[in-house]
C-alpha cells in the first residue's frame, strides 16, 4: 500500500522541504517480514515504525520550531495528524485483509509525495473545530512552480519491482531459468564424465600400485643378506630399498581417508602389512648399524668435548622419540655420510631416506619401556658406551658447556674478531706496547655487534639447548621446561656471557700498555700523537665505550616507544655493561659545565710535552736534563713530571695506568739525557785529567819510576778538587736518593765500580788531606810509657806542643813537608 498525496496534509512543506536530495529518495515506509500478513506480525511491525518516526519527528520539532517561528503552528499539526492517522491506516488494512474473496498478500506500507498539487488539509486542526462547533477555516493551496518527489525515486527499483511476479512470469525470468536448467545440465554431464575418468583413473594407479608391490616384495626376498661390519647402514641398502619402495607404493596410506581415490584406494589394506616389514627392517638392521658408527665415533673423540657430545646427542635422538629433533639428526648423518661417501650423491640420498621414516616412525626407548624383549636386547651394546659418556660429559655444568657450543658456533656465522691493535690506529706501535698480542683480539661474539645480532636472537635457541642437552645428558627426563626453568636457564647463560664480555675487554684493557722510551724525541713525538694526532688513548677507550654502553635515545621517541626500547633485552644487557665499565667510560662523558676528563688529561699531557720539549731544544740538552733532575730531586720542585704522576693517581683505570706511565717514562728519558751529558762530562773532566796526569806514575802504576806530580795529585783529589767537585755537582743527588733508570732490569745509573772508586778516592781524601793544612798525612802520638819519677811530657812538634799527663790522646797537625819542620821532646 502506498499513500501517495503525503503533500496534502498541512506542514509537509514546513516539515520536509528542507531536506537534501539524497534523504527526499529515501524510502519512507516499512517492508513487512514474509508471511507476517497471515498472522497479526504486520501490525506489530506497522505499530513499531509508526512509533518510531512519530519519536524522531517530536525530538525534531523544538529545534525547528526555534528555526522556523512562522511555521510552528504547521509543524505542530502535522506532528499531530501523523500520530492520529495510524489507527485510521490500521483499520483500513484489517478491512482489506478480512475481506471476502480478498486474496492479500501485504508486503509493506509506503509514503510519498511525487507531486505537490492542490488544496492542503488539516485534519488536526478541523477534528478541533467539529469538537468545539466552530466552522471550517479556507484551505491553502500549493504553488504551482514548488515541486518536487518526495521518498518516490528509491521506492520503486528497491521496494515495488524488487517484488517478483507481481502479475506473471517475466520474459527475463524465463531466460533466466531456461540458462539456469541449461548450465545445471551441462554441469551434471560434465561431472558424470568427470566421475567416470576419475573412477577409471583411480583404479588404473591402484592396480599399478598393488603391481609395483609384489615386484618389490619378490625383490626383496632375492637379496641375500649383507655380509661384513656396517657402521654407515651402506651395505642394509639392497634390502631396504625394496621393501621402502613397496611401503611407499601406496603413498603415506595413514594420512588417507577411507573414501580417498574416489572410494577405490587400496594403501589402507595393504599398507600396513608392507610397513611393518620395513620398520622391523630399519630397527633390526638400519639404526644398529648407524649406532656401531656412532659408537666408534664417540670413543674417538677428545675427552669431555663438544665433539663427543655431539655424537651423543645424536645417538640419543636416534633412539628416544620424545626428545628427538629430526634437524639436529639429519644435519650429524648428512656430514658423517658426505665425508665417507664423497661424490655418491645417490647412495646419500637413499641413507637419509631412510632416516626421515625411522625417525618418523620408531621409537627405541618406547618399546624398552614396554618391556620389549628384543628392543631390550638390540639395546644392550649400546647402553654401556651411552652411559659411560653420559657420566664423562655431566663433569661440566650443562651451562657452562652450552654457551661454549655457542660461542664455537658463533665464529662461522658473525664477521672476523675485532683486533684492538687496528682500532687503535697506525700509532699503536708508537704509544702502545702488548704482552700478549691475543688478549688485543676480541670474539666479535663478545662485541656490541655480536651482543645484539646473535646473543640476544640465540636466547631461545640456547633455552631449548639447554633443555635438549640436559635430556642427552640424563639429567632431566623430559626436554620440556616450565617457564621458570626457561628463566633460570637465560638467567645463568646471560651471567656466563656478561662474566665472559666483561673479563675479555678487561683483558684487552690491561694488556694495553705505554711502551718504553729510550729518548726524549721518542717520547715527545708518542706525545704529540697522544694530543693532537691520532690521538690512540682516547680511541681505545672510545672502542671499550662503543661496546659497553647503550645508545642515546632520540627525544623525538615517544613515552611507549622508550619504554618498549627500554625493555628490549640487549639494551637491559649493554645497561648492565656500562655499570661495570662505568669508571673508564666516565673518562669520555662531556659535562655542561666543565670539561671532560680526557680533556683535563690533554691539557697536563700539554704542559708535559712542552716541558720535554724545552730540554730537547736547549743549546746542550743533557746539561738541560741534569739541571731539571738537580731541580727536582735538590730543591723538591714541582715540575710536570711530577704533576702528571700525581693526576694519574686520581684517574679511573686504564687512563690512570697509562698516565703514569707516560710520567715516569718522561722521567726516565730525561735521566738517561742526564746520565749521558754525565758519561761525557765525567770522560772530559775526570777520566781524561786522572790519565793524563796520575795513571801512568807511581804510586797509581806500581811499576812506573817516575812518582805523580803532588801537584796534580792535589788538583785531583783534594777536597773541592776536580774528582770531589763532580762528585758534589752531579753525582752526589743521584748516590744519595739511590736513582735508577727503571728500563725493565733494574740498572742503577752510577756502577758499583765507580761507586766502589768514589769510595777509594774518599779513602785517599782522608788519608792525605786534611781540613786545617790542606795535602799533608794524618797522624796521632801517643805516650807508650811514662818514667815513675815523671809527672808529664812534652812534644814540641814545629812550634806545637803535645802534652801528656796520664790523659787522653791529643792528635798534632804536621806543619808540611818542609825542611826546617822538626820535632823535640822536653820532659
Amino acid at each position: 500500500m502506498v499513500l501517495t498525496r503525503l503533500d496534502l496534509l498541512q506542514g509537509f512543506a514546513a516539515l520536509f522541504q528542507s531536506l537534501n536530495r539524497q534523504d527526499r529518495d529515501a524510502i519512507l515506509g516499512v517492508t513487512f517480514t514474509r508471511r507476517a500478513h497471515e498472522n497479526d506480525d504486520w501490525r506489530t511491525e506497522l505499530n513499531a515504525f509508526w512509533q518510531t518516526w512519530v519519536d524522531r519527528m517530536n525530538l525534531a520539532l523544538p529545534d525547528l520550531m526555534v528555526a522556523q517561528t512562522h511555521t510552528r503552528a504547521s509543524l505542530f499539526s502535522f506532528s499531530r495528524q501523523m500520530q492520529g492517522s495510524r489507527e485510521p491506516l490500521v483499520s483500513l488494512l484489517e478491512g482489506l485483509l478480512d475481506g471476502e474473496n480478498m486474496n492479500v498478500m501485504l508486503r509493506g506500507v509506503y509514503l510519498t509525495s511525487s507531486l505537490q498539487r492542490g488544496q492542503m488539509d488539516d485534519i488536526f486542526t478541523q477534528s478541533a473545530a467539529r469538537q468545539y462547533r466552530l466552522g471550517n477555516n479556507p484551505l491553502a493551496s500549493w504553488p504551482l512552480v514548488d515541486t518536487a518527489p518526495y521518498f518516490t525515486r528509491s521506492l520503486f527499483p528497491q521496494a515495488l519491482l524488487a517484488e517478483p511476479n507481481l502479475a506473471t512470469e517475466s520474459r527475463d525470468w524465463l531466460m533466466r531459468s531456461r540458462r539456469r536448467l541449461t548450465v545445471f545440465s551441462a554441469t551434471g554431464g560434465v561431472a558424470a564424465l568427470l566421475l567416470i575418468t576419475g573412477w577409471h583413473h583411480y583404479y588404473n594407479g591402484n592396480y599399478q600400485s598393488g603391481i609395483t608391490v609384489l615386484k618389490q616384495a619378490k625383490a626383496f626376498m632375492d637379496v641375500p643378506p649383507p655380509q661384513g661390519k656396517d657402521d654407515y647402514g651402506n651395505l642394509q641398502l639392497p634390502l631396504l630399498n625394496p621393501v621402502r619402495d613397496a611401503t611407499l607404493a601406496y603413498g603415506d596410506w595413514g594420512d588417507r581417508s577411507r573414501l580417498a581415490d574416489m572410494g577405490l584406494y587400496q594403501g589402507r589394506r595393504i599398507g600396513p602389512y608392507v610397513e611393518q616389514t620395513y620398520l622391523q627392517l630399519l630397527e633390526q638392521r638400519y639404526l644398529p648399524s648407524l649406532f656401531n658408527g656412532l659408537v666408534k665415533a664417540m670413543n674417538a673423540a677428545p675427552p669431555e668435548s663438544e665433539e663427543k657430545l655431539a655424537v651423543l646427542r645424536v645417538m640419543r635422538m636416534l633412539e628416544d622419540k620424545s626428545g628427538r629433533n629430526n634437524e639436529v639428526v639429519k644435519q650429524y648423518m648428512a656430514k658423517r655420510w658426505s665425508e665417507k661417501f664423497h661424490g655418491q650423491r645417490d647412495i646419500q640420498a637413499q641413507l637419509m631416506s631412510h632416516l626421515d621414516y625411522a625417525l618418523a616412525h620408531t621409537d627405541w626407548h618406547a618399546e624398552r619401556q614396554a618391556g620389549d624383549g628384543d628392543a631390550i636386547s638390540r639395546w644392550m651394546p649400546y647402553d654401556k658406551p651411552v652411559v659411560s659418556a653420559q657420566k664423562e660429559l655431566s663433569k661440566l655444568p650443562v651451562y657452562q658447556r652450552v654457551y661454549q657450543s655457542l660461542k664455537t658456533r658463533a665464529l662461522g656465522v658473525l664477521p672476523a674478531d675485532l683486533n684492538l691493535r687496528d682500532q687503535v690506529g697506525p700509532t699503536f706501535d708508537q704509544v702502545f706496547t702488548s704482552a700478549d698480542d691475543n688478549k688485543l683480539v676480541v670474539p666479535q661474539f663478545l662485541t656490541r655487534y655480536g651482543l645484539q645480532s646473535y646473543f640476544v636472537k640465540q636466547r631461545d635457541e640456547l633455552v631449548e639447548l639447554t633443555a635438549m642437552d640436559s635430556w642427552v645428558l640424563n639429567l632431566t627426563r623430559s626436554v620440556k621446561y616450565s617457564d621458570a626453568d626457561r628463566a633460570e636457564i637465560q638467567r645463568q647463560l646471560t651471567e656466563q656471557y656478561i662474566s665472559d664480555y666483561t673479563a675479555t675487554w678487561r683483558a684487552g684493557m690491561d694488556n694495553l700498555n705505554i711502551r718504553n722510551f729510550e729518548s726524549i724525541g721518542q717520547l715527545t713525538g708518542a706525545l704529540e700523537q697522544v694530543i693532537s694526532g691520532d690521538q690512540p688513548l682516547q680511541r681505545a677507550l672510545t672502542v671499550l665505550r662503543d661496546n659497553t654502553q647503550p645508545g642515546v635515545f632520540s627525544e623525538k621517541l615517544s613515552a611507549k616507544e622508550r619504554d618498549e626500547a627500554l625493555a628490549e633485552p640487549d639494551y637491559q644487557l649493554l645497561t648492565r655493561l656500562g655499570h661495570e665499565f662505568a669508571p673508564e667510560n666516565s673518562t669520555l662523558a662531556v659535562q655542561k659545565d666543565k670539561e671532560s676528563t680526557m680533556q683535563a688529561v690533554y691539557q697536563q699531557l700539554t704542559e708535559l710535552h712542552r716541558y720535554l720539549l724545552a730540554i730537547q731544544n736547549a743549546p746542550v740538552p743533557g746539561k738541560s736534563a741534569l739541571k731539571a733532575v738537580q731541580l727536582r730531586l735538590d730543591q723538591n720542585s714541582s715540575d710536570p713530571i711530577f704533576a702528571t704522576r700525581q693526576m694519574a693517581k686520581t684517574l679511573p683505570a686504564p687512563l690512570n695506568r697509562w698516565v703514569g706511565r707516560l710520567a715516569d717514562q718522561a722521567w726516565h728519558v730525561v735521566m738517561v739525557e742526564a746520565v749521558h751529558y754525565m758519561e761525557v762530562d765525567w770522560r772530559d773532566s775526570v777520566v781524561k785529567p786522572f790519565n793524563e796526569q796520575l795513571a801512568n806514575n807511581y804510586p797509581f802504576n806500581p811499576r812506573s819510576a817516575q812518582d805523580a806530580s803532588l801537584d796534580a795529585f792535589e788538583r785531583f783529589f783534594k777536597p773541592d778538587g776536580i774528582l770531589d767537585t763532580f762528585y758534589q755537582q752531579n753525582l752526589k743527588l743521584f748516590i744519595d736518593n739511590d736513582l735508577s733508570l727503571e728500563d725493565g732490569d733494574n740498572s742503577v745509573i752510577i756502577r758499583e765500580d765507580i761507586i766502589a772508586q768514589l769510595k777509594t778516592a774518599q779513602k785517599i781524601r782522608d788519608i792525605f788531606f786534611s781540613k786545617q793544612n790542606g795535602l799533608g798525612t794524618s797522624f796521632a802520638v801517643e805516650t807508650v810509657s811514662l818514667s815513675g819519677n815523671k809527672r808529664r811530657s812534652v812534644l814540641n812538634l814545629d812550634g806545637q806542643l803535645v802534652d801528656y799527663s796520664q790523659g787522653a790522646t791529643i792528635p798534632p797537625i804536621w806543619s808540611g813537608l818542609t825542611i826546617c819542620a822538626k820535632a823535640t821532646k822536653a820532659n
